[in-house]
């Protein structure tokens, strides 16, 4: 069953509170949204796959569900430094500098389990295929039972 629009806009306002929590199927995926905390101020919504985050999924890509792309926020990262850049091209130039360090420019790309505001969450999640609302809180809107 399709999310509506108007669910959208209730997951959203849900999520943004203190207690904000979702759960949706996605594929053979159950996928549970809670608000919790990174540091002594701050939270964040942190997404669970079957109700776990293993630290292997971080790293190994061939051990973790097939949904962690979609499902989990995606990150980039420089190579190097603005800084280093800058240094590279001012003793090189930007041409040579590009010729002796081809990965300068390059950045890496990975995945983390949080989402820092409810609206990026339902972004992403707006564009996915398959995925059933289950739960908002403790609203149920089908009749999914786990086993």
């Amino acid at each position: 069953m399709a999310i509506t629009k108007e669910q959208w806009i209730e997951l959203e306002k849900h999520l943004a509170g203190y207690f904000g929590s979702a759960i949706f199927k996605f594929g053979e995926f159950e996928i549970t949204v809670t608000r919790g905390r990174v540091s002594e101020s701050k939270t964040s919504l942190v997404v669970y796959v079957d109700d776990v985050i293993k630290g292997d999924w971080y790293s190994k890509d061939n051990e973790r569900p097939a949904c962690i792309p979609d499902v989990w926020r995606k990150r980039t990262r420089a190579k190097y430094t603005a800084k280093s850049i800058k240094e590279a091209e001012k003793v090189w130039g930007k041409r040579r500098a590009k010729k002796e360090m081809p990965e300068l420019y390059e950045k890496t790309e990975y995945h983390t389990c949080d989402f820092t505001t409810a609206k990026s969450l339902v972004r992403q999640y707006k564009k996915l295929d398959g995925l059933e609302l289950i739960k908002i809180g403790g609203k149920t809107y089908n009749n999914y039972i786990k086993v």
